[in-house]
């Protein structure tokens, strides 16, 4: 196995691990954590008036996040591999990079994502596409080399 390939997938696990424990701190840290890490105006408000969109979305990302752990785990055999293992991964890699390189385009326009930490999230986001993309990689060689291809 490609050893710069399993340490890009094991910082895209790292990444999904630590994504994970943000949005689930976000609920006991409270509006602060929201407000920090550039949540939008309506869930700050929501977790500032105890409503459930702030929770709930909190919760929904979290598990989103340990979902693409998950599936680049299952790429490097720590974990059984998932249903669509191949394509979730492909469009997870995707999202991710697209993400990453969205900020130099709409940081033009919008001068106020010219910022620390809009550039270290769209760097993040980056490494956690390339993992996910050798993830994706390396998931497709094992399904060539079970499979007798």
């Amino acid at each position: 196995m490609n050893i710069s390939k399993r340490v890009a997938v094991l910082a895209a696990i790292l990444i999904a691990a630590a994504g994970v424990v943000i949005h689930v701190g976000a609920l006991f840290a409270g509006d602060s954590w929201f407000v920090f890490f550039n949540a939008p105006p309506s869930v700050v408000a929501s977790a500032r008036a105890g409503t459930w969109l702030a929770p709930v979305g909190s919760l929904v990302i979290a598990g989103l996040m340990g979902a693409c752990g998950y599936y680049a785990a299952s790429a490097i055999g720590l974990v059984r591999p998932p249903p669509l293992q191949r394509l979730a991964l492909a469009g997870m890699a995707t999202v991710c990079l697209v993400r990453a390189l969205l900020l130099p385009v709409l940081a033009v326009p919008h001068p106020e994502l010219r910022n620390t930490f809009e550039i270290v999230a769209a760097v993040v986001w980056g490494l956690a596409g390339l993992g996910l993309a050798s993830a994706f990689d390396l998931a497709q060689k094992t399904l060539r080399t079970s499979s007798g291809g």
